[in-house]
């Protein structure tokens, strides 16, 4: 017997599952971790909990369903979107992700809107022009914390963190993509004018 095992990385922990190749649930767990809010509006959460909650979720639910490690068909993901993980190029974050629920770069979507219709912004990606999406933590970051920014290879959302570390490969999916505001939902790419508008570098 073949399993699938998924992780949902939410905001309050990481809800494990194991399914059977029919579909049956085999098992499920949930590990906790932190939420911290620096300042008013500010809400980060540490990419490394994110890490070991999958280790020991993973490692609990192997061993309460005496399931072998070599009969996991493939590793699934879900999670928590909208957030800016800053890593280097080993996948390693340089500092707490800011998540989706983050409100600090009012400024800087302010700026944005000064040289970008908020009516194009939502007719390009299916989002309003907001400071809860990517674009705006990742210009936050450029503007008051360069030197992470400089050092940062990829942003990254939660799941592909998680991915990211056990794969090596950095990629993400239409869905996560769209709630960055810089993905182009009937191109399928992300949009240049959106990139540019924003300042941020497109790799």
């Amino acid at each position: 017997m073949r399993y699938v095992l998924a992780h949902d990385v939410g905001t309050t922990g990481n809800k494990a599952t194991l399914y059977d190749e029919e579909g049956a649930l085999a098992g499920s767990t949930f590990v906790a971790y932190g939420t911290v809010f620096p300042r008013t509006g500010w809400v980060e959460q540490n990419p490394d909990d994110w890490w070991r909650s999958l280790c020991t979720s993973t490692h609990d639910l192997l061993h309460q369903t005496s399931v072998a490690a070599s009969d996991i068909a493939c590793v699934a993901f879900s999670g928590q979107m909208m957030g800016a993980v800053a890593v280097d190029a080993q996948a390693r974050p340089l500092r707490n992700a800011i998540i989706w629920a983050d409100q600090r770069a009012v400024s800087q979507i302010d700026r944005v809107a000064e040289h970008c219709s908020p009516h194009d912004v939502y007719a390009i990606t299916g989002h309003r022009l907001s400071p809860s999406y990517s674009a705006a933590k990742m210009l936050w970051l450029k503007d008051m914390e360069p030197q992470t920014y400089s050092q940062t290879f990829k942003f990254l959302q939660a799941k592909d963190f998680l991915a990211a570390k056990l794969t090596g490969m950095y990629a993400t999916d239409p869905s996560d993509a769209s709630g960055t505001n810089l993905y182009d939902l009937k191109q399928g790419v992300w949009s240049n004018p959106l990139v540019e508008a924003f300042g941020i570098e497109r790799d």
